[in-house]
């Protein structure tokens, strides 16, 4: 069975197998969520348009007033004229609004659906960020690792050189060279504790809160048979990009429904009862009542609603335009990332035939240079195959935890 094949297999294992990347972190990404003030200020958000939301529903309920003051009517005759103090209470009930009632709530409510689509957009933003934070310190925590069993194996290496030239079997070159590879590995080592401080910054960033190393004992990469759960094909109605894309679309039509609504007649229901009449009396008596049906019919709104209308309009097909543009690039995005996969599984499968034929390099190296065939070069290069095909497996299931989060946000 070629390599090609076979990374394929295990991709079509992956995409059909429900599994999870980045074992135990869930805990971490829920705390993350818990205490990132993007995440909170959505949240917050999302709680504004759900008050709204409730909020719009008072268009098909009726309305209660208190009114007072002082009034004066005029009229032809100067005598039957009316002046001095009323108060009553009014109610209205909103018959018909042109529709109006109805879109503003549907709007309100696709304000709600945005406002939680963008909060759930920003956790998958900051779940793949701490994706990619765990995954840097889980890939360096074990580069320790191997770091320190490179640094043992050249220890021992050093002392088999430093008797063979105790012994005048080689020159002292041959110690150099193993005192020469101790000084590549400190500084490699050197350069690990400096990306794991970066990283603990950039936690502490996105998290406001400090990083256990403790913690890192918890958390560590997927198996590579059960890596991830990729969907096989793209379902472009669950892609959050494109939902906005289409809420906003439905949020201009609903607009511009509530424009059109200014060019119908209002008809609402009123009741009023108290002192409607103007009265000089020291008391007001609250004898009178009245109710009726208020017709409204718009003459002329200076032209406001039909270019309001216009501009919907306007909206609504560059909208639909974006909408496009959204299905184009996240269909296009996702093959490549798709096709990524494939790859690095590839290399994957290349990497593992690696490792496995480094150390029987180094073995059979090891060997020879015991019974004097090799030299002290020939035992560091292949020392050094060997320990770089280990880190590349770790690079390759890193980069593989990052793609997969990619893929879910899809």
């Amino acid at each position: 069975m070629n390599l090609k094949f076979k990374a394929g297999l295990i991709l079509g294992l992956f995409l059909s197998v429900r599994v999870y990347a980045l074992i135990g972190a869930d805990g971490i990404f829920k705390t993350v969520e818990a205490s990132n003030q993007e995440v909170l200020a959505l949240q917050k958000n999302s709680d504004s348009k759900q008050a709204l939301n409730k909020a719009s529903i008072s268009g098909f309920l009726p309305t209660l007033s208190a009114v007072g003051g002082w009034q004066k009517n005029t009229v032809d005759d100067p005598r039957d004229s009316e002046k001095g103090y009323n108060g009553y209470l009014e109610g209205r009930l909103n018959i018909f609004r042109g529709f109006k009632d109805q879109s503003l709530s549907e709007r309100k409510e696709i304000e709600l659906k945005i406002a939680n689509i963008e909060l759930e957009m920003k956790k998958r933003e900051i779940r793949l960020e701490v994706t990619r934070i765990l995954g840097d310190m889980i890939s360096l925590h074990k580069l320790q690792n191997i770091i320190q069993e490179e640094l043992s194996v050249n220890k021992t290496q050093k002392q088999m050189a430093q008797k063979k030239v105790s012994a005048g079997l080689t020159s002292s070159i041959d110690n150099l060279e193993f005192e020469l590879r101790e000084s590549e590995i400190l500084l490699e080592q050197k350069q690990i504790d400096q990306e794991h401080n970066e990283n603990h910054q950039k936690f502490f960033k996105i998290a406001g809160t400090v990083f256990q190393d403790a913690d890192l004992a918890k958390v560590d990469f997927s198996s590579e048979s059960t890596f991830l759960n990729l969907k096989s094909q793209m379902n472009l109605d669950q892609n959050l990009d494109y939902q906005k894309a289409n809420l906003y679309q439905s949020q201009a039509e609903l607009e511009k429904s509530e424009i059109r609504s200014d060019f119908l007649p209002t008809l609402d229901f009123t009741y009023a009862v108290g002192r409607m009449t103007p009265t000089e009396e020291d008391s007001l008596k609250f004898n009178e009542s009245k109710y009726g049906v208020q017709l409204t019919i718009p003459l002329f709104s200076g032209f406001e609603t039909y270019y309001r209308t216009k501009s919907v309009s306007f909206l609504s097909q560059s909208l639909e335009n974006t909408k496009n543009h959204i299905r184009n690039t996240v269909t296009t995005d996702y093959e490549i990332l798709i096709t990524k996969m494939k790859e690095l599984m590839y290399a994957f499968q290349i990497n593992e035939k690696k490792v496995s034929n480094t150390e029987k390099y180094y073995n059979l190296t090891l060997a020879e240079y015991k019974r004097g065939i090799k030299n002290s070069p020939d035992l560091v290069s292949a020392t050094d195959r060997y320990f770089s095909a280990k880190k590349k497996k770790l690079e390759i299931l890193r980069l593989l935890e990052i793609l997969k989060s990619k893929i879910e946000n899809f």
